[in-house]
């Protein structure tokens, strides 16, 4: 699959970025450059027949481990190694999606232990006085966060009109900060560099793996997880700030077809805003697997 690859330089961040979440950033990044309607023509666009989609973030050079029947394995250490590798590169991704998790077997993920991780710690930082702009004196606060390493992560597009303004507003959105705990300095990110690239896909597909979370349907192999997110934007002050909750299969799950998942209405109740509905963009991102 022919895409456009964002490479995204990542300190410290509330979550790992995820395609709803990067999709509703873009959102309120129309909304505050291009007024109110161009938000609501952006949206109808996108209920039904969308400009792009857009994957998940996963290190460079590597996508989401597909979830796929396990490969048996008497070897205890190899065994564990193996359920641990979350991501793989590009190389034993295309193994996988055509030969299956034999492949892994092989793969340098498995003997050199090279698939990257990712660590979370906790950051404590000083309260901040307002009036004098110094410490606070006995005031702290500790922060749960995702540390990603000191390599790139990226983020793919699958064009399927002219969407030029990308670059331009992902770099205005790593500016600002992404996710939550952006005014204390968390989610800053760089767009390093832009490429055109093919992603990596199984010759006469019998399934499709997600690089970016959906709603659950039909058969396959699902990691499911239910999600509570925050609304963003000017509504994070509103009386209800939370979207009402969904289970969704996260990235890496393989569907015997491709889901029909569009966008979900998941405005909470109140509404933040008379007539305002809360949409979470759920269109799965597809490469074919044999399985």
């Amino acid at each position: 699959m022919k895409v456009q690859a964002f490479h995204l330089a990542l300190g410290s961040i509330s979550a790992p970025p995820s395609a709803p979440a990067l999709w509703g950033h873009l959102a309120w990044w129309v909304r505050y450059t291009q007024g109110e309607a161009a938000l609501r023509d952006w949206l109808e666009a996108f209920q039904h027949d969308p400009p792009f989609l857009i994957s998940s973030a996963f290190p460079r050079g590597y996508l989401p481990r597909p979830l796929l029947p396990p490969v048996q394995v008497q070897d205890t250490v190899k065994r564990k190694k193996l359920k641990s590798l979350r991501y793989l590169s590009l190389k034993t991704f295309e193994r996988v999606v055509q030969e299956g998790e034999g492949a892994l077997l092989e793969s340098p993920e498995l003997s050199g232990d090279k698939s990257p991780r990712i660590a979370l710690a906790t950051q404590t930082r000083v309260g901040i006085a307002r009036a004098t702009g110094t410490a606070q004196e006995g005031i702290l606060f500790t922060d749960r966060v995702y540390w990603l390493g000191q390599g790139e992560w990226t983020v793919y597009v699958q064009l399927r009109r002219e969407a030029d303004y990308l670059e331009e507003a992902l770099r205005q959105i790593g500016a600002f900060g992404y996710g939550g705990k952006a005014s204390v300095g968390l989610g800053r990110f760089e767009v390093v560099d832009v490429q055109e690239m093919e992603l990596p896909e199984a010759e006469n597909p019998t399934h499709y793996v997600t690089l970016a979370p959906t709603l659950p349907e039909g058969e396959g192999f699902f990691a499911l997880e239910t999600y509570w997110g925050r609304l963003g934007g000017h509504y994070a002050q509103a009386e209800t700030p939370f979207k009402r909750p969904y289970l969704r299969a996260r990235e890496g799950s393989v569907f015997q077809q491709v889901p029909s998942a569009r966008l979900l209405d998941v405005t909470p109740e109140p509404a933040p805003e008379a007539g305002v509905r809360v949409w979470e963009y759920l269109y799965p991102f597809c490469l074919g697997v044999r399985v």
